[in-house]
């Protein structure tokens, strides 16, 4: 576990011919290492609704408006990584065609990883409609995207 992501590693390469592609597109057999497990958990009703894991990761991910996970093979291991969407990497930005305000918007983005409109008219003592349309021409500039809807928009890093 890390502050910006948790990897479940489970020890073994995937079965081939799988490529984490078909993992991706729901495009795979599910196969099996261990027939006899596999037939021992099922017997047991500890295993049901096999082939369908990653789907319902993605699905429940999705529920809760989290990023799918990432599929990784390292030398002996296949991962997936839950990366924690609070942290963001710090694009790196021109700043040299931002104004004073859009740059105290982008420090305060940087400190706290969000910023609303509100906030931006606090932080620059300026109108709604100027706030509106700076932090809207950050957007244009793919430095910003908007997240919420209504009374809850908030803008955080692309």
């Amino acid at each position: 576990m890390f502050d910006s992501h948790i990897d479940i590693l489970s020890p073994g390469e995937l079965l081939r011919p799988l490529k984490i592609e078909e993992i991706k597109r729901d495009d795979y057999v599910p196969l099996s290492r261990n027939k006899i497990i596999i037939e021992v958990l099922g017997k047991l009703g500890i295993m049901d609704k096999r082939g369908t894991g990653f789907l319902r990761i993605r699905e429940s991910m999705k529920k809760w408006n989290l990023p799918n996970p990432e599929f990784i093979e390292k030398l002996g291991y296949f991962v997936i990584r839950f990366n924690n969407p609070a942290i963001q990497k710090i694009p790196k930005i021109n700043e040299s065609r931002l104004n004073e305000r859009q740059k105290n918007a982008i420090e305060h983005l940087k400190e706290k990883g969000e910023i609303t409109n509100r906030i931006y008219k606090e932080i620059n003592s300026v109108s709604n409609r100027i706030a509106a349309e700076e932090l809207k021409d950050l957007i244009k500039n793919k430095i910003l995207i908007k997240r919420g809807k209504g009374r809850s928009v908030y803008y955080v890093f692309r």
